[in-house]
């Protein structure tokens, strides 16, 4: 499911199952869906939150793949507070279902899956390259033999920022 939007590159493995409520919320703040994709609200998602609203994208993927309110209960006070807020604010943008997602920019890339991690999301690097996929094989045939390899934990973001 590749989508291209102003500066956003997306792609993703598996499904949004809270597509009709992402898609009328976003259908409030003036986006027209016409393509009837998962993929497609992902997109105009990240374009109301990081570009409309002014969001960093550790906060954006923080209010797309948000921690679970036991979670958000066991932490520190400060981070506690912050997190109530943005999942208050933002609860109709939370992405539900099992997805996996990859989205580039000009100034980087970002992997992200659900908060469960019902789909697979692997990086890697060697040197100054970073490389994600949903398989590890995926990623040995382009960098057979990477310096590290990890899969991140359910709702973390990989995010890597180009250099200026």
């Amino acid at each position: 499911h590749p989508f291209t939007l102003l500066d956003w590159s997306i792609v993703h493995n598996g499904e949004i199952s809270s597509y009709g409520i992402n898609k009328r919320y976003l259908e409030m703040y003036g986006y027209k869906l016409t393509l009837l994709t998962d993929t497609e609200v992902a997109a105009y998602m990240l374009d109301l939150l990081i570009r409309r609203h002014g969001l960093d994208i550790p906060t954006a993927c923080a209010a797309l793949a948000a921690p679970f309110w036991k979670k958000i209960d066991a932490m520190e006070p400060g981070e506690r507070e912050a997190l109530t807020a943005l999942r208050l604010t933002y609860g109709s943008a939370l992405l539900n279902g099992p997805f996996s997602i990859l989205f580039g920019h000009s100034k980087g890339l970002v992997g992200i899956n659900d908060r469960i991690k019902l789909r697979p999301l692997v990086a890697a690097s060697k040197g100054d390259m970073v490389y994600m996929a949903s398989e590890e094989s995926a990623i040995r045939a382009i960098c057979p033999s990477p310096e590290k390899v990890w899969a991140p934990r359910a709702g973390n973001p990989v995010i890597v920022e180009l250099e200026d």
